[in-house]
């Protein structure tokens, strides 16, 4: 288990774009320059809703250790740079629980 959690505090930080290092100071600027950048009601576009939801769970992830919940988008693996957030979804999702249809 604590793999899984090193890879999602990992991917918290890609995310964010900060390092292992890095004091609380830093990250909650990242999350504010990101959250500023990606927020829907700013940037009305396709995916950004999402993209505000996955920085918004790496931060929470990385500050207050909530760990991800069941739909999460850090844990299905997406990051800001990667594919369409409806196709990797998808795809996580089956891999997750196609088995039950």
């Amino acid at each position: 288990m604590k793999a899984c959690a090193e890879t999602l505090a990992a991917r918290a930080r890609q995310v964010l774009g900060v390092k292992e290092g890095d004091d609380v100071r830093t990250i909650k600027k990242a999350y504010r320059r990101l959250a500023r950048q990606y927020h829907p009601d700013a940037h009305a576009g396709a995916g950004e809703d999402a993209k505000f939801l996955l920085i918004t769970e790496a931060y929470e992830y990385l500050l207050r250790h909530k760990p991800p919940g069941r739909n999460s988008l850090l844990a299905a693996g997406l990051t800001l740079e990667k594919e369409d957030p409806e196709d990797t979804y998808a795809r996580w999702w089956l891999e997750h629980y196609g088995d039950f249809f």
